[in-house]
Formats: structure tokens, C-alpha cells, sequence
């Protein structure tokens, strides 16, 4: 097998197939699964659903799991994993030299495959662009009862919080937490485009929403979805400041595998420029790759300053994220 980076041809774990532990649905990952079968001959079989059950499984399973490779849509689920021994190291020239250091452990264990962005949403009939400038606009009096955003508990929001505990600090997340849930529309129910559709449906003016939801329903097959992207705009937080902030989806080889070499060739590939650019043109995520652009939709929606500083120490603080979301009944 000749791998796309260094290729170790000692191995003997030349494979025919892949185990992937997915917390993504397997259709945002169809087309690239697809081209790495066609163009190597190993197929991949995914095993998709909730993160907490896949990684409980896998800590179960031990070294008997049947995993190779994890993939996954939050940075602290890729490091709980390597902190619970659940990984296993990986050396590739090719993935240094194309991702950012922000974006992949220092040490090898996981790697950034996309980018996306937790921004502001808004109704443009009535909010301007202009009005609000920081994610801290959201806890602004003006603002009370206007404000639509999943619950707090998720590892959207909580890896949101970590970001913001890691810049500010705990005290003034606090604040912004207790600023924000007293601008609640409604209690927070249903997902990111859920509250994009609440924006629409008059229920709140501003919402906090993962920036590649909004590109998927500007091409969904129900035509009220795709006008609530016409009716919809987007607010790139704190660009005077770090940036806004983001999350990665990741990969990364389980402890358990034992067949590395192939593992390695499948995440290489998810860094080619054809992986990346399908990542930006289906799933409507920023990709790694400095050098390959993200599609013509995500950069009409503006040039943005992102907070990668971040990224690598957000799991240092979900524990506090998570007591103030339950702190405030968020």
C-alpha cells in the first residue's frame, strides 16, 4: 500500500477494511468514505451515534475494541479520549506540514480535519448587522427576551463556555451566562437550525447557531428552510478582539487498532486538497488546509478573524462550563 505521506513498509497491518467510530452522521462523510474506497480498495465500514455511548464503548471494549479510527465534531471529546488512553500516537510529515499547530495535539494523537464557527445569527428585518459587534452584545438589556440558543448542557455550548472561560475568565463568563439566559426567547429546545428557524418564525431576533447549519439550509429540499436562509444573517463576533470562536471536527487512531498504517492513510487523505474541498463544498465547514478555500456560499457570508489560540486547552474548562450552564438553568 503506498501512503499518501510516510509510508512505513515494514507494516503488516495492510488492511481491506477500516472501523470508524463516527459521532458525525455518516452522510456528511458519504463522499469522502466513498473516494477513499474507490481510490485505495479499503472499505469503511462506520459505526455512527451519540459521542458518550461510542466512547463508553470504547472504554468497555479496552483493547479488544474493533475500532481504528475516531471521528469526531468537538475538540474535548478528542482529548477526553486521550487522556482516557483511548488513542494512540501517529507521525506524519504530511499532517504537520498542512494543519495549523492550533489544530492538532502537540503530541500526535488527534488531528483537525475541518473548521466551523459558533457566530450570531440574526432576523434582518429586524436587526442590524451593526448592533451587535461581540458574543457579549448577547447579555445586553436591549436584548431581553430576543435571544434563541440550544440548551447549555450541549458540547456546543459547553466547549462555547470554555472558550470564553479561557479568554475572560470564569467571572465574567458567569456574567455573560446570567445576562444571556435572562434574554431567553423561550426555553432552550431543539438544534442549531431549529433556532435559525425560530429567527425566522418571529419567536427571537438573535440566536448563536454552528456557522455550517445555516449553509446547509441554504441548499435543504424544503423551501421554507431556504427562505429562512434569505431572512437569516450571520455575525462574525469579537473581530477586534481574538476572533470568533471555533471548534474542529478531528481525527484520530484508537489504542486499539492495529492497523496503523492503513488508519494513517485514511486520515492523510482526509487532508488532501479533494478531502478538504469536499468538506467545504458539502458540509459547508472552513477546511485545515491554508491552501484550499472554503466554498464560493461560506465566503460570501464575509471574511472573518477566528480564535484558534483557544482550541487546544477548551477541555481544561468544560468542567466549569458545564456547572454555570447548570448553574443558571441554561
Amino acid at each position: 500500500m503506498q501512503a499518501i505521506g510516510e509510508t512505513n513498509s515494514n507494516s503488516t497491518d495492510h488492511t481491506q477494511s477500516l472501523n470508524i467510530y463516527s459521532f458525525r452522521k455518516t452522510d456528511l462523510i458519504a463522499p469522502i468514505l466513498d473516494n477513499f474506497t474507490a481510490q485505495y480498495g479499503i472499505q469503511i465500514n462506520v459505526i455512527s451515534g451519540k459521542a458518550d455511548r461510542l466512547m463508553d464503548r470504547l472504554q468497555t471494549d479496552g483493547m479488544k475494541s474493533q475500532a481504528d479510527i475516531l471521528l469526531t465534531s468537538d475538540v474535548t471529546r478528542l482529548e477526553q479520549a486521550k487522556v482516557a488512553g483511548l488513542l494512540q500516537p501517529l507521525s506524519s510529515e504530511f499532517l504537520t506540514q498542512h494543519i495549523p499547530s492550533e489544530l492538532r495535539d502537540s503530541s500526535g494523537y488527534w488531528f483537525g480535519i475541518s473548521v466551523r464557527a459558533r457566530v450570531i445569527f440574526y432576523t434582518r428585518s429586524k436587526v442590524s448587522a451593526e448592533d451587535l459587534a461581540s458574543y457579549q452584545d448577547l447579555a445586553a438589556p436591549q436584548w431581553q427576551g430576543k435571544v434563541c440558543v440550544r440548551k447549555g448542557s450541549h458540547i456546543y455550548n459547553r466547549s462555547m463556555l470554555a472558550d470564553f472561560i479561557t479568554r475572560m475568565g470564569k467571572s465574567a463568563t458567569e456574567r455573560w451566562v446570567s445576562g444571556l439566559v435572562s434574554n431567553l426567547a423561550v426555553r432552550p429546545n431543539g438544534g442549531d437550525r431549529d433556532q435559525l428557524r425560530k429567527l425566522d418564525q418571529g419567536i427571537c431576533q438573535l440566536a448563536l447557531a454552528n456557522s455550517y447549519y445555516y449553509g446547509m439550509l441554504s441548499a435543504s429540499e424544503n423551501e421554507q428552510d431556504r427562505q429562512v436562509y434569505k431572512n437569516v444573517g450571520v455575525i462574525w463576533p469579537d473581530q477586534d478582539q481574538q476572533g470568533a470562536h471555533i471548534n474542529i471536527s478531528g481525527a484520530a487512531i484508537t489504542a486499539a487498532s492495529s492497523h496503523q498504517a492503513s488508519a494513517k492513510l485514511f486520515i492523510e487523505f482526509l487532508l488532501t486538497e479533494e478531502a478538504q474541498q469536499i468538506y467545504a463544498q458539502s458540509n459547508y465547514e472552513y477546511p485545515v488546509r491554508s491552501d484550499v478555500q472554503a466554498s464560493e456560499l461560506v465566503r460570501s457570508w464575509g471574511k472573518a478573524k477566528f480564535n484558534y489560540a483557544s482550541l487546544a486547552k477548551l477541555s481544561q474548562a468544560t468542567k466549569q462550563a458545564q456547572a454555570l450552564a447548570l448553574k443558571y438553568g441554561w
